[in-house]
């Protein structure tokens, strides 16, 4: 038999109830990898780092169906809040970020999933926002997607800043509607970002990020238009990167 087996997409094992063990030997992953799918009764302080600025603010697991970790945005307009992770990924290892998300209330709320260079902002700002309908990138480099109440439309944007100089940002065309749920995926390649929305690839920015520059997942949310507190919800989240 090979050293090697080479599958395409995926493997699946059938009849899986007639199974009691499926696995013998142990797999050695060639990744560095983080993950967690917020199944826990309270969240893990050895993996997320949180941030509460605002007034109100908070960041917990929820236990609904499947468990998540619940962003919930203070009452004040512009208050902020941050879960976040280590900075110990760059595009030099080929990083990749994929993240289930569901957003209660998008007329009220600004969101910001991705790579930042930072864990934090103060409060009033997140890495890449649209305050008053205009792209502000507060990180010094980022990569990530950003919905905003602020901007113009409710579209998911694909947004980066390197040092400083920011990334033409690319609308997806997809309009978040409340209550919904969608899976985003950034790949970072050297100072590439690609970005998928629910598995189908939407842009493609070529000076996203510094390349060398460390950086961290973060999710980070936002009031907005004085509409009190809102609920964002990170269903699972899985990080990885070359050796």
């Amino acid at each position: 038999m090979s050293q090697t087996v080479n599958v395409g997409k995926r493997i699946e094992l059938l009849n899986e109830a007639n199974f009691i063990k499926n696995l013998r030997g142990n797999f050695l992953e060639e990744k560095y990898t983080l993950e967690d799918h917020f199944t826990g009764v309270s969240l893990d302080t050895a993996k997320w780092a949180t941030s509460l600025p605002g007034t109100g603010d908070t960041i917990a697991i929820s236990e609904i169906l499947g468990g998540c970790v619940l962003l919930t945005t203070g009452t004040v307009d512009d208050d902020s809040c941050m879960l976040a992770g280590a900075i110990i990924f760059n595009g030099t290892k080929k990083s990749v970020l994929h993240a289930r998300i569901h957003i209660v209330d998008v007329s009220g709320t600004a969101l910001f999933v991705g790579f930042s260079d930072a864990k934090s902002e103060a409060n009033n700002s997140i890495a890449i926002h649209y305050a008053a309908n205009a792209l502000t990138t507060v990180a010094t480099n980022a990569a990530g997607f950003v919905v905003d109440a602020d901007h113009a439309t409710s579209s998911v944007m694909c947004c980066g800043v390197a040092a400083d100089v920011d990334a033409t940002a690319v609308d997806t065309g997809i309009d978040w509607a409340d209550g919904e749920t969608r899976d985003l995926r950034i790949i970072l390649e050297n100072g590439v970002a690609l970005f998928f929305v629910d598995g189908v690839q939407k842009a493609r920015l070529a000076a996203a990020v510094t390349t060398g520059t460390l950086l961290c997942v973060t999710f980070q949310a936002m009031t907005r238009a004085n509409d009190g507190a809102n609920e964002v919800r990170v269903y699972k989240l899985k990080a990885w990167m070359d050796e």
